[in-house]
């Protein structure tokens, strides 16, 4: 199926420098194409569409440059890229300027941009949520709602790109490669050429739904294409092959993308290559150099090497890295002591400190949060069996450690510690109960050193340790309830999503008054709740059969100016709300 999908990026640049009659159509045009013919054959249209815009060449060289934004940053960069648009027609467009608008009709054009920006980071949230349960309905549902966005507002493009990369990355996990190829040419039709982005989403979709067929596919039309793989992509592809059984492949491509760097360096080196490039015009680092040496794949071959159990071939690795001139770094060694740690082998966590010595690399948080987990956790740890002080006093030790070791203990490095404590998992012969004890003897710990060095934990803090509680079997009411008692005497500044946790822990227990007091405290704060907090409130209200308290629930909800979601945007779409109202249509007859 993939082998059918991708045209040359070479023929569509061709294609795109044809004379400025074909040029005169809009840059957005998602009509269906006229020819049946090419509309079975979606690489040759594909390839037809490149010419239609006059600026579809530059699009496809800057795409090329744009750097990927994390998702939580989403929102901000789509918000700021309509405003510059908005803000150059009065310039370009032959429209007034956007600062000599009315005041009034300035703050209704940055209202619709919020809007948008809002939109788009809703629909690429569901289609993550969807990926994570593994629902491929969710995701086709995600995809018409996509179509019916389009047919009503007009996005920028960056925020296109990231919602097509996410769609293409959502079906190659699902193992949809039909549905992939879909997206893809709807792409296409719409003027937005595949980027190292798109090509990277794929890839590591592949390797997350462990299809390595489809993973050679994607890479080889990638090459063929005309795509030249940057490190970004040399190192998904290497993880990828390696973490799906084919390490050996993986190693051969991690040697190849060597003799690359190797080869470049000598040519750079040789003043023949370099009067020869300049003759012709092009910059030696263009000819020669597709890659630059990076410690990024060195940290692919390593992870994956280590999730398939193969450690036996991580110190080969380690002399690659260092034959290119690569200096090692903590982050490395982290990668190999995570797994020593774990499986109690106290001679192989000595040789890897030993190891980071010899490399002038010094153990940071990360490296403290790995020995801390396996003090807990280890086979050959008598942590268990220590009282609950001497486990403390342990604790304690480990940390005055880091801080002779010269490791600045602020909240950054006590909430990443506490993170990495928490989030971790127990061996196969460790019992969940003991292991959860430990965890909040340790966490405890962590609380009482920080009393003692005058850091008063925040509220994203505060936040791990509430999702931990409740993710106990059965919860940890009572560690919840100290928790909030000591939260009343610090009186620190809590952010709405803490008193969500509250609110979803709470109706996953049944404890509706806890539930409803917390779920208050959100509007008190001047914020409303999230559709999927209040969809966690009513099924409780359901369960336990409080339809009286539903009823006052959903006219509060419906009281868009003195209710719960007066400070909510009534015109964001999203999944949640849908399934909220869609609740309360089938129980109105009850309430």
């Amino acid at each position: 199926m993939l082998e059918t999908l991708f045209s040359s990026q070479q023929e569509k640049q061709r294609h795109s420098t044809l004379g400025d009659s074909s040029r005169t159509q809009g840059n957005h045009n998602r009509d269906k194409p006229t020819d049946e013919k090419d509309a079975h054959h979606p690489h040759q249209y594909a390839a037809r569409t490149a010419s239609k815009s006059p600026t579809q060449s530059d699009r496809a060289g800057r795409a090329t440059v744009q750097l990927w934004r994390p998702e939580e940053q989403l929102a901000e960069t789509v918000s700021k890229t309509a405003l510059l648009t908005e803000g150059s027609r009065g310039l370009h467009g032959g429209k007034e300027n956007e600062a000599f608008l009315p005041k009034q009709e300035h703050h209704e054009r940055r209202r619709d941009i919020d809007v948008q920006a809002r939109r788009v980071t809703t629909i690429i949230k569901n289609i993550e949520r969807a990926v994570h349960r593994y629902d491929v309905a969710q995701v086709g549902i995600q995809w018409q709602k996509y179509q019916q966005t389009l047919a009503q507002v007009e996005l920028d493009q960056q925020s296109e790109e990231a919602i097509y990369t996410h769609f293409l990355a959502a079906y190659c996990a699902l193992s949809r490669q039909e549905q992939a190829v879909t997206v893809w040419n709807h792409m296409v039709d719409a003027n937005i050429m595949p980027n190292e982005r798109h090509w990277n989403a794929m890839l590591k979709g592949c390797f997350k739904a462990q299809d390595v067929t489809s993973l050679q596919e994607v890479w080889s039309n990638m090459i063929a294409s005309g795509m030249k793989p940057d490190t970004v992509l040399w190192t998904t592809y290497i993880h990828g092959l390696i973490v799906c059984g084919k390490w050996q492949r993986g190693l051969q491509l991690l040697d190849e993308l060597g003799a690359k760097w190797t080869a470049a360096r000598k040519r750079q080196s040789n003043p023949k290559d370099v009067a020869s490039a300049a003759m012709e015009g092009q910059p030696l680092s263009t000819e020669y150099d597709p890659s630059k040496p990076s410690l990024a794949p060195v940290q692919a071959a390593l992870t994956g090497l280590t999730a398939i159990q193969h450690h036996e071939l991580c110190p080969p690795i380690l002399d690659w890295a260092k034959s290119h001139s690569l200096a090692l770094t903590t982050e490395i060694f982290n990668i190999l002591l995570r797994p020593a740690v774990r499986s109690g082998d106290p001679k192989q966590v000595a040789r890897i400190f030993s190891l980071m010595k010899t490399n002038v690399c010094v153990a940071d948080e990360v490296t403290y949060t790995i020995l801390l987990n396996g003090h807990i956790s280890s086979t050959n740890s008598n942590f268990a069996l220590l009282s609950f002080k001497e486990q403390q006093d342990s604790i304690l030790r480990i940390l005055d450690d880091m801080t002779a070791n010269g490791i600045s203990m602020d909240r950054r490095t006590y909430s990443s510690i506490l993170q990495g404590l928490l989030r971790s998992q127990p061996n196969d012969n460790e019992t969940p109960s003991i292991y959860n004890g430990n965890k909040n003897n340790a966490a405890q710990a962590i609380l009482q050193h920080m009393s003692r060095n005058n850091v008063t934990p925040d509220s994203y803090m505060y936040h791990i340790l509430v999702i931990h509680y409740f993710s106990l079997s059965p919860p940890d009411l009572a560690a919840i309830d100290n928790l909030w008692a000591r939260i009343k005497m610090e009186r620190p500044s809590l952010q709405s999503i803490f008193y969500e946790k509250m609110v979803e822990g709470y109706a996953r227990v049944g404890a509706v008054e806890k539930m409803l007091f917390f779920l208050r405290k959100i509007a008190r704060e001047g914020k409303s709740p999230r559709w999927r907090c209040l969809v966690d409130v009513l099924n409780t209200l359901i369960a336990e059969g409080e339809w009286g308290l539903l009823r006052e629930l959903v006219a509060d909800v419906e009281d868009s100016k003195e209710g719960l979601m007066r400070y909510a945007d009534g015109n964001i779409p999203g999944m949640w709300k849908a399934e909220f109202w869609e609740t309360v249509r089938r129980v109105r007859g009850r309430i």
